[in-house]
């Protein structure tokens, strides 16, 4: 019988999962009608995924211990098709070492985990059996370090996971972050001893396959490797022609030098989501790097930088006006990749239009930096986000547009990729902001260098004697009080502002993938957030 004191308040409730079947069965089907109705689409963020537990299970008049079980349940229902899409090879089964029956148990232990014996005295060994036999991934462990760590290689696609509400909890936000699918089996008894499961009902989840065609499950580690191989010396000259002027050979060597190849891998991605091919949008994806490579160009030169990926820039190496040239020749490169790519005119416009776009986006961005440079003077946030937006916020939203107009993807998510896009890539920059603050070799540099960032806005914006003090100097130019403001910054402690707007515009791009209703690319865009933004 459940407790008549259970409290009203979710957040102070028990985690309890119903003893008989028969409830168990009545909550599951309560929480796919209310997930049907709603036309969820997974992944939900942690926030989403509580609202709309809390909802079914009123629906369900589920007291409020049943809640925690409640939002497994809907888990649950959201990935399940796209679990039993996934090949059991690709799945990794996590079983908890506390289903062992210390009595009878004669499994080793080692730095992982459990090395079941499958002597048949407890559930370990029937359901590590049967995922051996399909070829699952299994591992009888507790924790989430080893969880995470295999979730980042790459070697896995979806979870399936046993275990108590507590630790299915903890392994939620893991998999969230990384867009991998999975399902829990919730244990039924807690505390770690004399724990048992529902086995029919774990056998049903790790059997269960799909034959039918539905989303892709896209494997966001090979098509990553394909995009990076495209950039090698002898895929460059096979797709853009062989080298026959000095021109063309630095700018196929500056194309295939250095970078993460976000760009290209985004546009690669985003089609390959709606079932295409990727050697078709390889030209596109060609296309969208030559233009980021260009603009990095004449940004060195502008900015006066000597050093990027850590060689010196071409204009270093070969001269600015050899460099400008460079630049403007993978401009063109870009251009008529666009044009002759495999796809129909319209699209072909329409690529051609998001690029055109990105490209005017980024010389007003770089025009309001560098008026900037040659008059220094107290900036807003708002100003320096701006740029942030147009410099390379951009770049991204050209690079996802490509793609979608190469998928055949409609307005409506069109729009939702552009905000996406804005808000990741200006996410990206001010990481970069931080991480250039933070930095031992060459800290701050673009403090330094006087460049408008929000480190220097959100000292203008200080009301700190020290910090004024400090700008005066700046303003003044005095010797020395640029370093001097660094540090002041830092002592203030005003980098805290900087982490509350990065966090604010990464919450913003996961606020707008709840709108976004094609599974596969829903999930190939959390995948992509979490890795671009990550550490």
């Amino acid at each position: 019988m459940r407790s008549e004191t259970a409290s009203s308040d979710v957040a102070t409730a028990r985690m309890e999962v119903p003893g008989e079947r028969a409830r168990r069965t009545e909550l599951e089907r309560a929480v796919a009608a209310y997930a049907a109705r709603e036309r969820l689409v997974p992944p939900l963020t942690a926030e989403e995924l509580a609202a709309h537990a809390a909802c079914a299970a009123a629906g369900a008049a589920s007291v409020p211990d049943e809640l925690p079980f409640v939002s497994v349940l809907l888990n649950n229902v959201l990935w399940a098709d796209v679990v039993a899409g996934v090949p059991f090879e690709r799945r990794l089964l996590l079983l908890p070492q506390c289903l062992a029956d210390t009595k009878v148990c004669r499994a080793e232990r080692d730095g992982l985990g459990l090395l079941c014996a499958q002597c048949g005295g407890c559930e370990i060994g029937l359901l590590q059996a049967e995922a051996d036999r399909l070829g699952y991934v299994t591992l009888v462990a507790e924790g989430t370090t080893v969880v995470s760590k295999l979730l980042t290689s790459g070697k896995v696609d979806a979870v399936i996971g046993v275990g108590c509400l507590e630790s299915l909890k903890r392994i939620f936000p893991i998999m969230n972050a990384h867009a991998i699918p999975g399902q829990g089996i919730p244990l039924l008894k807690d505390g770690c001893v004399r724990t048992e499961t529902d086995t029919a009902w774990a056998l049903e989840v790790i059997r269960a396959r799909r034959t039918r065609p539905s989303d892709r499950n896209l494997d966001a580690e090979t098509v990553t490797g394909l995009v990076r191989r495209w950039f090698a010396a002898e895929e460059l000259e096979a797709s853009l022609g062989p080298c026959e002027t000095e021109a063309q050979r630095a700018g196929l060597e500056w194309l295939g030098t250095g970078g993460k190849r976000w760009r290209p891998m985004l546009t690669a991605a985003v089609f390959e989501t709606a079932g295409g091919e990727l050697e078709r949008i390889r030209p596109a994806a060609l296309a969208v790097e030559c233009f980021h490579k260009a603009s990095l160009i004449h940004d060195d030169i502008e900015d006066g930088d000597d050093e990027r990926y850590g060689e010196p820039t071409l204009h270093r190496r070969y001269g600015v006006p050899a460099a400008i040239n460079v630049g403007d020749f993978l401009i063109g490169e870009g251009y008529r990749l666009l044009a002759q790519a495999a796809f129909p005119a319209e699209v072909r416009a329409a690529m051609t239009l998001a690029a055109a776009r990105g490209h005017r986006e980024l010389c007003l961005g770089q025009g309001e930096e560098l008026a900037f440079c040659r008059r220094p003077a107290p900036v807003t946030e708002g100003a320096v986000l701006r740029i942030y937006e147009r410099k390379t916020a951009a770049a991204f939203e050209v690079a996802v547009l490509v793609g979608a107009a190469a998928a055949g993807y409609g307005e409506e998510t069109c729009s939702l990729l552009s905000s996406f896009s804005r808000a990741v890539g200006t996410a990206y920059q001010i990481r970069d902001d931080m991480e250039d603050f933070r930095s031992v070799k060459g800290r701050a540099a673009d403090l330094l260098a006087l460049r408008p960032t929000l480190h220097l806005a959100v000292a203008c914006a200080s009301e700190l004697p020290a910090v004024r003090e400090s700008l005066r100097a700046v303003w003044a130019g005095e010797a020395g009080s640029r370093e001097r403001l660094i540090g002041v910054i830092a002592e203030a402690g005003l980098h805290e502002r900087i982490e509350l707007l990065y966090a604010h515009y990464r919450h913003a791009a996961e606020r707008v993938l709840a709108g976004v209703q094609q599974h596969a690319l829903r999930r190939l865009l959390r995948r992509i957030l979490a890795n671009m933004l990550c550490a």
